[in-house]
């Protein structure tokens, strides 16, 4: 479900999605594109709040109401107003506070403990979890009804890996970001290691990217990124596997003209499209150079302009 046709509903909206993929990074996108941008955002980890607590951290409570209320105390749901509340790891929620979550989604009240006033929420709801509810559902560990309430806006985030163009794109909006934080202003990233970074698995998704990028950021001194200046895990080159040889033509002289094309691309995208520059760096002729980038329609100048915008 594309998230921008939900950012302005008042809908309660369920995120899912392995570790890292991003789901309190586009739970926060919804909120800043959403008319209430303005009001608060206030995120709850469940996992890390004692099921004793929760209701209290929720709903707040009265003095007096519990051993250790000493004062009264506003609950996430009247501090957040008409702004927008995010849910982390729902599915560590217990059957009980599943129960009256769902009465919070469905009446849109509540009331804090200790008080016999019943409260409005006003904000929204945004939920995220990288469990299988479904799953859990079937083994009496989640409520059905809720799951079914939470369910009907529901975004599902694939891993970074399997969508290129969104990790491309996480790749240059991170590195922008980084660049801007630790005022690393004249700091470049080539096409080559913007490639060679999109090329690879990234296993712990959005989490291990910025990770990764952060320590390339602060740690090179040269202003541009290359993929010496990531951790030696991230730049170790790759082994031939029979997946990137079964990409090759059988015929091997086919294969050696697929290689060639191939590499002279990435050497035109490491220096950026620059050809005497290339040229030298392989010690090559320019006039072979020029020969073999007509040949391989390689556009030199295009490769030129795309590096400019990059490293912009």
């Amino acid at each position: 479900m594309d998230y921008k046709k939900l950012i302005n509903l008042s809908v309660p909206l369920l995120i899912t999605g392995e570790t890292g993929t991003g789901k309190s990074v586009l739970a926060r996108k919804i909120f800043d594109q959403s008319y209430v941008h303005r009001e608060k955002f206030l995120t709850v980890h469940l996992a890390s709040l004692k099921e004793e607590l929760l209701e209290s951290e929720l709903f707040g409570h009265k003095k007096g109401a519990f051993t250790g209320a000493v004062e009264m105390q506003n609950g996430y749901l009247k501090d957040v107003g008409t702004g927008t509340l995010f849910l982390d790891e729902i599915g560590e929620l217990s059957l009980d506070s599943q129960k009256k979550l769902l009465y919070l989604l469905e009446e849109k009240k509540f009331t804090p403990i200790g008080s016999t006033v019943v409260q409005e929420f006003r904000g929204r709801i945004i939920m995220a979890t990288n469990r299988n509810l479904e799953k859990m559902v079937n083994e009496g560990l989640f409520r059905e009804d809720l799951y079914y309430r939470i369910s009907v806006f529901k975004i599902e985030l694939e891993t970074l890996a399997a969508n290129k163009e969104l990790l491309k794109e996480s790749i240059k909006n991170t590195f922008f970001e980084l660049k801007s934080r630790y005022r690393k202003h004249q700091c470049t990233l080539p096409h080559s290691t913007l490639d060679y970074l999109t090329g690879l698995e990234w296993k712990g998704n959005f989490r291990e990217l910025k990770n990764t990028l952060e320590f390339a950021v602060v740690m090179n001194e040269k202003n541009i990124l290359e993929i010496s200046d990531f951790p030696s895990k991230i730049s170790k080159a790759p082994a031939l596997t029979e997946d990137f040889i079964s990409g090759f033509p059988e015929n091997f002289n086919a294969s050696l003209e697929r290689f060639e094309e191939m590499y002279l691309k990435s050497m035109f995208h490491r220096h950026g499209g620059k050809v005497n520059e290339t040229a030298r760096r392989l010690g090559m002729s320019k006039t072979t150079l020029i020969h073999k980038a007509k040949k391989y329609q390689i556009n030199t100048l295009k490769i030129r302009a795309d590096n400019s915008e990059v490293a912009a």
